[in-house]
């Protein structure tokens, strides 16, 4: 019956370092949603980059003969015709489109600028082939080889160099993200251990008393890991909530940036997982980081 005074004491004389532990998880948990929803949107677009280019290939039909002349459309039209035939029989290749001429004008417009005209301007002819296995270089190689054999100019690029250099880029990006969400999430398990460090300091003359009065450790550090729980749990939510209202912010303003220059987003069920279990995560580690503390700073004690 004594104990429970000297609990409600113990869990109410506290209230600064509550509000600053509270504080500290609201922030940490913000960053680390952010962090979160950056890495989520990163893996999407680098799943959506990466798929638009593996297993494509690009065949240029040049404009010139190699040797300086320029050729006539019909000529351009006749050799890709050709490679169109040879192409569309290959066994692997799913898919050969040859680009309307309109459609390689609008790609090389905005190199040339809107006051040069490309009416009387050669251009070279673009074949698009998709193959049915990306990393089939036996393939590649029969393409490259057919491809020759029709127009000895003709370029076929797989875009190897830049997707390498796109999954190389990209995957550093994702490991800077889960960086930061480590680092604010250990931030915020330190926070809590000093902030629980401190309050045991604060009130080492009432647990002398429990002491005395026959407590245990285990029963008097369970008093303050579930008062830090409470906090840091409520804190926890609160923090991803605001996070999650940031991006949504974020990503309407990024709306018009979207449409224009990057793929549409769409996170799945899966994605939206990871906001569930952040919370969860923080209050999880919060309360060992409380519990390891409390135990370590007690038996300390005389």
């Amino acid at each position: 019956m004594i104990l429970r005074p000297a609990k409600k004491m113990l869990l109410n004389s506290g209230d600064d370092g509550t509000r600053f532990i509270m504080l500290v998880v609201v922030m940490m948990s913000v960053l680390s949603t952010l962090a979160v929803g950056g890495a989520l949107t990163l893996a999407h677009l680098r799943s959506t980059w990466v798929d638009a280019v593996a297993g494509h290939i690009t065949i240029e039909i040049p404009a010139s003969d190699g040797q300086g002349l320029v050729r006539s459309p019909d000529t351009l039209h006749e050799k890709a015709t050709a490679a169109y035939a040879a192409l569309s029989s290959t066994p692997g290749v799913t898919r050969v489109d040859i680009l309307d001429r309109r459609d390689v004008e609008k790609l090389v417009s905005p190199w040339l600028g809107e006051a040069v005209s490309t009416n009387d301007m050669p251009l070279p002819v673009l074949i698009g082939v998709t193959l049915s296995a990306p990393n089939d270089e036996a393939l590649t190689q029969s393409i490259r080889s057919k491809v020759s054999a029709i127009d000895p100019p003709s370029i076929v690029e797989t875009h190897q160099s830049w997707l390498a250099d796109l999954r190389r880029f990209s995957l550093i990006l994702l490991l800077a993200a889960g960086g930061m969400a480590t680092i604010t999430i250990a931030c915020c398990i330190v926070a809590v251990a000093g902030a629980v460090a401190a309050r045991l300091s604060e009130h080492q003359n009432d647990i002398d008393l429990l002491h005395v009065m026959g407590a245990t450790d285990a029963y008097i550090g369970q008093e303050f890991v579930d008062s830090v729980v409470r906090s840091v749990g409520g804190a926890a939510v609160i923090g991803t909530v605001l996070g999650l209202i940031f991006i949504k912010i974020g990503a309407a303003v990024a709306g018009e940036i979207q449409n224009a220059m990057l793929p549409a987003m769409a996170w799945k069920m899966a994605d939206n997982l990871w906001f569930l279990i952040l919370p969860a995560l923080v209050t999880l580690l919060c309360y060992f980081a409380a519990r390891f503390t409390v135990l370590r700073s007690l038996g300390t004690m005389p």
